[in-house]
């Protein structure tokens, strides 16, 4: 998929970032088991929100006033609106954290 425009090609990368930061954070809690990182994740999916939420905006606002490049900015968004179902997936993992019984 190649991508002309630069705000798709940062939303991808603001995309990423935040799987990757969500996944990291994720992957410490399950093996850490500390309640230190839900507070950070807490925090961390806050500000993700914030910020991926003005980025959509953007990426909204750009298909609206570049809708001749309709096909980019719809895989973009839906490649952006994938970070959804992964948190509340994550979020999920976390409320009953499988790895707390193998563990004890």
């Amino acid at each position: 998929m190649k991508i002309l425009q630069s705000i798709n090609k940062k939303a991808l990368i603001v995309a990423t970032i935040s799987f990757l930061l969500g996944t990291i954070l994720l992957l410490l809690f399950l093996v850490s088991g500390l309640d230190v990182i839900v507070d950070i994740g807490l925090f961390y999916v806050f500000i993700a929100f914030v910020f991926n939420t003005i980025t959509f905006i953007g990426l909204i606002t750009n298909a609206i006033i570049n809708y001749q490049y309709y096909q980019e900015n719809l895989r973009t968004i839906l490649v952006f609106l994938l970070n959804i179902p992964i948190t509340i997936g994550y979020i999920s993992l976390v409320i009953s954290n499988p790895l707390q019984h193998a563990l004890t």
